[in-house]
C-alpha cells in the first residue's frame, strides 16, 4: 500500500527566523511584521513561545521599514 508523502512544516523561533532573512533586521522588528500582518508571515504560539513557520518568511530584498 502506497502512502501519499506527507510535507512536514518547519517551524522557527524568532532568532532563527532573523538569521534567514536576507537582509539584516531585529527581532522586534519580525515580532512587529507579526503582529500587524505584514508579509503573510503565519505565527503560532508553541509551549509558550513564538514560532514562524519557514515557508512564509518574506523574501526582502531591502529594508522596507
Amino acid at each position: 500500500m502506497n502512502t501519499p508523502a506527507v510535507k512536514k512544516e518547519e517551524w522557527l523561533t524568532i532568532a532563527q527566523a532573523v538569521e534567514r532573512m536576507p537582509i539584516p533586521v531585529s527581532k522586534s522588528t519580525v515580532r512587529r511584521w507579526i503582529e500587524e500582518g505584514k508579509y503573510g508571515i503565519v505565527a503560532g504560539k508553541f509551549g509558550g513561545r513564538l514560532v514562524i513557520r519557514a515557508d512564509t518568511l518574506p523574501d526582502i530584498k531591502e529594508d522596507l521599514d
